[in-house]
């Protein structure tokens, strides 16, 4: 047998081995419908709050657990509530009593704005190097990325490979280009040019803040802020300086020193070096030099990225320097995107008047490679009954790349809806400026 494949099961401590993706979660990830509803791309479904029993075996049916340890007692905790919709992220630490939130993300009052790329990257590196489930990019990455925040230090040309692969591996999909996740992800995360600030806090550690949030175009949703008594900042420094000592440890065989092995590995790091993978292979298996994690990243591969980060590893590379190197410019480097707000009234319209219009409006932009659009809420008044009566409802629009044909298409749909007369399309961002509707 090859000693990859001999020695990749005893690769994580025995401590870990299993623990992550038990048989149920392993199960919902290979089902569409937990990916749609994981991403927001379909509302959650709706509990019948009535009926007890319903609620009771939706939870059951539905809330799963991922523990992802990385040694030392450290690990990060991801309770995923998805008949509701809800998914939290905790550290678990021994000196705290129990899992300690670190955010968490939902479509009403969420706070997921938990870490930079880099410190998910960083995460996910050591967490492969600990447990073969974990190939990266994988699993930790479609599921954690939820959680990261972008600002003007991230570069899409060494992130966007990385959640492709990401998200290819654990959803089926197009086998190449940019992933409509990624740029749904990248899009909502992406906080550059909103003012934040990461600095040391009183305590030491490193914080974030928004330094102007009234003309901020987005706000920051953030527990670890230089003043928050809730974050577990020391705990999270543990975790973060774990996951640096595993990575350091996988390349401390003598061997790695061969001048066969260094050769093959300087070859690997230019921008064609993915071509020579085999050589630096055979190199590593005869020096007996490296971890079978990051062997099996070269020689059997699930993705180009997954070998990238493995010759980064191997020749101490910062992170993404060789896949911005290896693949070049990211689709999202010059996309462009415009945030906008439709108003509807709808107080003498049918009561689905703006749920019908939102949901054709959502698909025609969705089959155009357009955009999207969601509910964001409304406004209504007592009537003289003494019943609710909805005076408004606001629609969140994305526009994608080309605005003249973004608003063309929603013209369309208003007009099919007989609206186009009444609504008021608007920037959300300031100074708030009315977009004509075509």
């Amino acid at each position: 047998m090859d000693p990859l494949v001999d020695t990749l099961s005893s690769a994580a401590p025995a401590s870990l081995r299993g623990m992550p993706l038990d048989d149920a979660l392993t199960t919902r990830l290979d089902q569409a419908d937990f990916w749609a509803a994981y991403l927001f791309e379909e509302d959650a479904p709706e509990l019948d709050l009535d009926d007890e029993e319903d609620e009771e075996d939706e939870e059951d049916e539905e809330s799963l657990t991922a523990e992802f340890h990385v040694g030392d007692g450290l690990a990060l905790v991801l309770d995923l509530d998805v008949g509701n919709g809800y998914f939290n992220l905790a550290l678990s630490a021994p000196e705290l009593p129990e899992p300690t939130d670190l955010g968490w993300d939902d479509q009403a009052h969420f706070h997921p704005h938990v870490m930079r790329w880099s410190e998910l990257d960083l995460i996910a590196r050591a967490l492969a190097l600990q447990d073969p489930q974990l190939r990266h990019p994988g699993p930790v990455l479609a599921l954690l990325a939820r959680f990261v925040v972008l600002d003007e230090p991230d570069d899409p040309d060494a992130i966007t490979p990385l959640m492709d692969a990401a998200f290819r591996m654990m959803r089926p999909g197009p086998l190449d280009g940019l992933r409509p996740e990624t740029r749904d992800w990248f899009e909502l995360r992406d906080l550059r040019g909103s003012g934040l600030c990461w600095r040391a806090g009183d305590n030491g550690h490193l914080a974030v803040e928004q330094l102007d949030r009234d003309s901020a175009p987005q706000d920051l949703y953030s527990l670890r802020t230089p003043d928050s008594e809730d974050f577990p900042f020391t705990a999270w420094a543990a975790l973060l300086d774990r996951a640096r000592r595993i990575l350091a440890t996988a390349t401390t065989d003598a061997s790695m020193h061969d001048p066969a092995v260094r050769a093959a590995l300087s070859r690997c790091t230019t921008e064609e070096g993915h071509t020579h993978l085999a050589s630096l292979v055979e190199a590593l298996r005869t020096a007996d030099a490296v971890h079978p994690v990051l062997l099996r990243a070269l020689a059997e591969p699930a993705s180009r990225a997954e070998s990238c980060w493995a010759v980064e590893v191997l020749a101490g590379l910062p992170q993404g320097s060789l896949v911005k190197r290896w693949f070049g410019p990211s689709p999202l480097a010059t996309a462009r995107s415009w945030e906008l707000r439709l108003t509807l009234p709808t107080e003498s319209r049918p009561t689905d008047h703006a749920h019908t219009l939102t949901s054709d409006l959502n698909d025609t932009l969705k089959q155009a490679g357009s955009g999207r659009a969601e509910i964001a809420g409304g406004m209504g008044r007592q009537g003289v009954d003494g019943n609710y009566v909805s005076v408004s409802t606001s629609v969140d629009v994305l526009i994608r790349d080309d605005l003249s044909h973004g608003l063309s298409l929603i013209s369309q749909v208003l007009r099919r809806h007989d609206a186009a007369d009444t609504a008021e399309l608007r920037h959300v961002s300031p100074p708030y400026d009315v977009m004509p509707i075509p």
